[in-house]
């Protein structure tokens, strides 16, 4: 005759017990599999590339979601969160992200599909902030192939994009669009290359030193591209960098070559009506106008914004619309009011600092160039800096990833160093 079996709290909770031993080893075997193949060291660049090569957004967002994002979070080990929330720089991004999110709280007009909406774009970027973060200290050499990677995608791409665009269009009239989906705008694509002429300039060509004349070309190509697409704030704050790179690291043939731009632009803004109609007048009335009807809102709800899900058409005086401020700082205010914009200037404050700490210890102004580079662009272009995969994770988040990065492997390398020393010492 069957036994019915009492039911014993004890038993139960074993059960649950060996249930959760067998997930957590299954999650670790599949991780140490990953690794073992190297799958988010190659995912990661072939994500990478897709800004500069997928003709669809939508294709590559999927891309991200299903081949980086997935298998990341299932296999993410609780001793890896707890290491990268060592990082100050990636916390304040995070609680950033928390906050401008949570700003949907007192927004007239947010729903429950807001919330879903701007709850999947904080999981995004903890992805690609954690994944860059571990790829770092995971692989000692991580960021030299990451920059030699960047130059020669940049470079190539730029090549066949001004073969393929002017076979078809007229220079000047048409302004340069890239290959990849991701840049196809004239003023995303040249941030996105700007961005990596300076890791060009600044990192490769001070390492690569028997190749100079490889990665010169690959330079002047890059800034070629960028000078194609005519943007104006790109090319500015790109002129800006290059000349603080130039006084701080007292380059003088930088210098002089940034001083001759500066010298030629202007003769050709005094004598070239062309040209001085370029840059007083295309666009640049628009964005005045944009800017001064958002302080206007700005007012009205100073202290904590209108919601990331607010209304962003603004109408100017000759009926256009534009979708946005087109600058993130006046962007964050309106949405997330000043405490938005204090955490963004945090953030900026806190990424320059370990920026220029690593200028002092390494003698390397590559990230202070990003940094400086990525926070003037984003006056006259972008709006949130909180999104889907595009082309501000290249310029905006991946040299603060990077940074988090070097702070979290000198720190370690500094831990390890005390405990070996601790360990040395005789024993009394």
């Amino acid at each position: 005759m069957n036994q019915v079996k009492k039911y014993n709290p004890q038993n139960q909770s074993s059960i649950w017990k060996r249930q959760n031993m067998t997930f957590s080893e299954l999650q670790l075997t599949t991780r140490l599999f990953l690794e073992k193949i190297r799958f988010f060291f190659i995912i990661y660049f072939f994500f990478l590339l897709g800004f500069f090569v997928f003709p669809s957004t939508h294709w590559h967002n999927n891309l991200f979601y299903g081949l980086v994002l997935f298998p990341y979070v299932v296999t993410l080990q609780s001793k890896s969160i707890k290491m990268i929330c060592r990082s100050n720089l990636w916390v304040i991004s995070i609680i950033f992200a928390c906050y401008m999110c949570s700003t949907l709280l007192w927004a007239d007009n947010a729903v429950f599909k807001d919330y879903v909406y701007y709850f999947r774009r904080i999981i995004y970027l903890f992805v690609f902030l954690s994944l860059t973060i571990d790829l770092v200290l995971r692989y000692p050499k991580f960021i030299d192939y990451l920059f030699v990677f960047l130059c020669w995608a940049a470079a190539i791409t730029a090549i066949v994009s001004i073969f393929w665009f002017y076979s078809s269009f007229s220079f000047p009239l048409q302004r340069l669009r890239f290959l990849g989906d991701q840049v196809r705008n004239s003023i995303v694509g040249a941030n996105v290359y700007g961005m990596v002429a300076l890791v060009c300039y600044f990192q490769v060509l001070k390492t690569k030193k028997s190749f100079v004349w490889i990665y010169s070309g690959l330079l002047v190509v890059i800034l070629l591209s960028v000078g194609l697409t005519q943007s104006r704030g790109p090319l500015g704050a790109l002129l800006v960098t290059f000349l603080i790179g130039a006084i701080l690291t007292k380059d003088k043939t930088l210098f002089a070559t940034v001083l001759c731009v500066i010298l030629c632009g202007g003769l050709l803004f005094f004598y070239n009506d062309g040209i001085k109609e370029m840059i007083l007048h295309r666009g640049l009335s628009y964005r005045l106008e944009v800017w001064h009807q958002t302080l206007s809102r700005i007012k009205e709800v100073l202290l904590f914004g209108e919601g990331v899900s607010t209304n962003n058409t603004f109408i100017m005086a000759d009926g256009v619309k534009l979708e946005h401020p087109h600058n993130v700082y006046l962007a964050t205010t309106l949405y997330g009011g000043l405490m938005g914009l204090f955490l963004l200037l945090i953030l900026q404050i806190m990424a320059l600092w370990e920026g220029f700490l690593c200028f002092r210890r390494e003698n390397d102004f590559t990230y202070v160039a990003l940094l400086l580079f990525a926070f003037i662009s984003i006056t006259t272009m972008n709006y949130r800096v909180i999104s889907h995969p595009d082309a501000l994770w290249i310029y905006f988040w991946l040299p603060i990833a990077l940074l988090a990065a070097k702070k979290l492997s000198i720190n370690m390398a500094v831990k390890s160093f005390n405990h070996k020393a601790d360990q040395a010492k005789p024993k009394e």
